[in-house]
């Protein structure tokens, strides 16, 4: 019976030669490449397929549905994540939704069959890189639970978030938003709570190291107060 490997990935050449290299050690006769996880159905999915193997950049795992489809397919078949240099929130991420095998792009041939072997058998492997980042990653859950917290707050409350940021006051971002000035007070709070500081100096310091600042500044009209909706998620 002939072994098929599914390789998602929108790098056509890649895929190509991945499959070269693969068909070449004799670890898979065919290959299936597809640009997104959407395309899969029970054709692709077939008995030939051995393993799945997913370009990080298709993955949004911010949303609950692409975290639910990671982990249906990973009851089916094997994965394997070719991981890009996204930040380290989306490599904890990538391991959080089940996936086992994490390669660099950039990956030496040598640890890339490695890896291929270890998924194939059920197996945990990181090649060296991100072995070092997921070593990282373990000394810094902190922030890396702080920024996701931030991440899945609602534009209302990482609009305050930013005014804080720009010293404006609460009476200030009250009329900005149409609230009362208790209301955004109110929100201070509850936004100290759930982040875990203790004053405003906390908030700024939050809002800088989660980088939401950052992006503000550079997609501003993200954060414009007239898209922002008047309801929060606190």
């Amino acid at each position: 019976m002939q072994k098929q490997v599914i390789i998602c990935d929108q790098q056509k050449l890649y895929a190509m030669g991945c499959h070269l290299l693969l068909k070449n050690k004799s670890l898979f006769d065919e290959y299936c490449q597809i640009e997104t996880l959407e395309q899969i159905n029970d054709t692709i999915l077939n008995d030939h397929a051995k393993l799945l193997i997913v370009d990080s950049g298709l993955l949004e795992l911010n949303e609950p549905r692409a975290v639910y489809k990671i982990n249906e397919l990973n009851k089916l078949i094997p994965i394997m994540v070719i991981f890009n240099e996204e930040d380290d929130l989306q490599l904890y991420q990538i391991i959080d939704s089940g996936v086992s095998v994490v390669v660099a792009r950039n990956v030496s041939q040598e640890e890339y069959i490695k890896a291929i072997e270890m998924a194939c058998k059920g197996k945990i492997y990181f090649c060296s890189t991100i072995a070092h980042r997921v070593f990282d990653l373990v000394n810094q859950m902190d922030k890396i639970k702080m920024i996701e917290r931030v991440k899945k707050l609602a534009y209302y409350d990482k609009y305050i978030l930013i005014r804080i940021c720009d010293e404006a006051s609460s009476k200030q971002i009250a009329a900005e938003v149409g609230h009362s000035k208790r209301t955004i007070e109110g929100h201070r709070t509850k936004l100290m709570q759930l982040l875990e500081v203790k004053n405003l100096a906390g908030l700024v310091k939050v809002t800088l190291n989660s980088k939401l600042y950052d992006d503000y500044l550079a997609n501003p009209g993200l954060y414009d107060v007239t898209l922002c909706a008047k309801t929060s998620a606190l």
